[in-house]
């Protein structure tokens, strides 16, 4: 009952986001370990940067052998996702964020997200509710992205 209680929340929220969002929305309280509200704080910076089309910025938070999987499992290399930055990224709100770190400078990070897309092919459906984990490797004192996969999210199960 309580998760019930949760969803309809986020569903509220979700219904609420503005039109012409620039940046991405977080929902819930903030990670109380410090990775992952580092981690967190970079990820929103790449989709606030993707939104809002600035591909320097999206370029340096991004590893050179950088790989994006999308959530009908199509893989794009960082040169191409670059291609589509914000052709169709409207809205984005991220929930329920976890890290593991998965060996010294390696870590990943997981969290659930509500997208809202503009697209004018009918043939292409964007699933609104995802799960996204994403690589985060240590470069230096700075953190970047070296993996992103997102993947239908199944609510309510």
């Amino acid at each position: 009952m309580q998760r019930i209680g949760f969803l309809v929340a986020v569903l509220a929220i979700a219904f609420s986001l503005p039109m012409h969002a620039q940046s991405p929305t977080y929902i819930g309280t903030a990670p109380s370990d410090q990775l992952t509200a580092a981690l967190l704080e970079k990820e929103t910076a790449l989709v606030t940067a993707e939104m809002n089309k600035d591909r320097a910025s999206v370029w340096r938070l991004l590893t050179n052998d950088f790989i994006f999987v999308n959530y009908d499992g199509h893989s794009l290399s960082k040169g191409e996702a670059l291609g589509e930055l914000g052709e169709v990224l409207k809205a984005y709100a991220i929930y329920e964020p976890q890290s593991l770190t998965l060996n010294d400078g390696v870590v990943m990070l997981s969290y659930n997200a509500i997208v809202r897309v503009s697209v004018d092919d009918d043939e292409v459906h964007v699933p609104r509710y995802q799960h996204v984990t994403t690589i985060w490797v240590k470069d230096g004192s700075d953190w970047k992205q070296k993996f992103h996969q997102s993947a239908a999210l199944q609510v309510g199960s």
